[in-house]
C-alpha cells in the first residue's frame, strides 16, 4: 500500500499534467513544432526554458500525435525560436503511411544541438515566434494565437481530483505537524535522560 506522501505526490503529477496553462487541443492543421534554445537561461532564454518546463508537457498530454522537437544548445547568443509548421489549407491530412506522414514522424530531441529545425515539407508552412526576453505566458499567448488551440477546463472529475488533491496536502501537513511534535517530545525525553544519569554520575562522584 502507497503512503500518504506517495499518493500525495502521484495525484499531483497527474492533475498538473492534464490541467493548467497549456492544456489545449491543437487543430489539425499543425504538423510539429520545434523549439530552439540554450540550456542556460542567460540572454534572454529564461521564458522559452519554462514554456518547455511548464506547458510543453501539457500540450503533449492532449496532443501525443503531434511532434514536439527540442533542441537545446549552449549557443546563448543565439535567439531562442519556436518554429510551428502548420499544414497548407489546399492539403490533405497524409494517411500514417504515406511520405508525408514519415517526414513529420516525431525525430529525437537533443541537448547537443543535433535536432535544428527542419525547412517545412511541401505540404507545410512555418511560423516563428521569437521567444527572446518574453515571459513563458506571453510565449503561450503568441502560440495559442498562432494556432488557434482551443484551450481545456477542468472536467467535474478532475475538479474532484484537485479538491481530493488539496484535502490530501491539508491532511499531510497534519501528518507532518504530528510527526515534528512526537521527535520533539522524544528528543526531550533522551535530553533529560541524559541530564538525569549526568546528575547520578556526578552524585556517585561525590559520595566516594
Amino acid at each position: 500500500m502507497r503512503s500518504l506522501g506517495e499518493r500525495l505526490n502521484l495525484l499531483r503529477k497527474l492533475i498538473n499534467i492534464k490541467c493548467g496553462p497549456g492544456a489545449a487541443i491543437l487543430p489539425p492543421e499543425v504538423t510539429r513544432i520545434h523549439m530552439d534554445f540554450a540550456s542556460k537561461i542567460n540572454g534572454g532564454h529564461m521564458g522559452a526554458r519554462k514554456f518547455w518546463r511548464e506547458y510543453l508537457p501539457r500540450l503533449k498530454y492532449h496532443n501525443p500525435a503531434i511532434p514536439m522537437i527540442v533542441n537545446r544548445h549552449d549557443q546563448n547568443s543565439s535567439a531562442p525560436t519556436m518554429s510551428i509548421y502548420l499544414r497548407n489549407n489546399s492539403a490533405t491530412s497524409p494517411s500514417a503511411d504515406s511520405p508525408a506522414a514519415e517526414a513529420h514522424a516525431q525525430p529525437a530531441s537533443s541537448r547537443n544541438n543535433l535536432s535544428k529545425a527542419q525547412p517545412p515539407a511541401s505540404d507545410e508552412r512555418v511560423v516563428h515566434i521569437d521567444m527572446k526576453d518574453k515571459h513563458s505566458t506571453d510565449i503561450l499567448e503568441y502560440f495559442v494565437a498562432e494556432t488557434r488551440a482551443k484551450g481545456l477546463q477542468p472536467t467535474a472529475e478532475e475538479i474532484a481530483e484537485m479538491q481530493s488533491l488539496e484535502a490530501l496536502k491539508k491532511e499531510a501537513a497534519v501528518d507532518r505537524e504530528r510527526v515534528r511534535q512526537l521527535r520533539a517530545e522524544k528528543k526531550k525525553e533522551e535530553d533529560m535522560l541524559k541530564r538525569a544519569r549526568a546528575a547520578g554520575g556526578m552524585a556517585e562522584q561525590e559520595a566516594s
